[in-house]
């Protein structure tokens, strides 16, 4: 029985027709401290092979008060202030946002993507300058050098 499960959750998805192995789940986390309400930073998974794939599951972006407003993308670019929470920006493909003190935490991640290079975690207009801390959950995958391409291609805010 557990021997299935292992099985099971070892199947990737498909990519291109072909099956992607998922190799493990991994989460990368930290805390940012923004100045007159912004904040970035870099969140490095570039380790030198090709062949791995990252796809978010996850990002949680939350003030250490928990009162805290604020806008946040993740991104495989640094975003600009003109270029922030912007869907048409292909290298932005995460977002999350608490529109006031009551409301609660909203997100949505885009699911056609694969990170190859690096993240990077931007916090814009938060209403004190008070730590942030973030959650990005990524399942690993195997994939092969044209999948490794193109994905590099679509990191790079390419439309494909």
């Amino acid at each position: 029985m557990e021997e299935g499960w292992v099985q099971e959750s070892r199947k990737g998805r498909t990519q291109g027709g072909e099956e992607v192995k998922r190799t493990r789940t991994r989460t990368l986390r930290g805390q940012l401290l923004p100045s007159a309400g912004d904040a970035k930073t870099q969140i490095i998974v570039d380790d030198g092979l090709i062949n791995r794939g990252y796809r978010v599951t996850g990002f949680f972006v939350w003030s250490k008060t928990g009162v805290e407003t604020f806008t946040s993308a993740l991104s495989f670019n640094p975003v600009t202030a003109a270029s922030f929470m912007d869907a048409a920006d292909n290298s932005q493909f995460a977002w999350s946002w608490k529109s006031n003190a009551g409301a609660p935490q909203e997100a949505f991640i885009d699911p056609d993507h694969v990170a190859v290079r690096d993240m990077h975690v931007t916090i814009m207009g938060a209403s004190a300058d008070n730590l942030f801390n973030y959650v990005v959950v990524v399942e690993e995958y195997a994939i092969t050098n044209d999948e490794a391409i193109l994905n590099i291609i679509k990191e790079g805010a390419q439309s494909l």
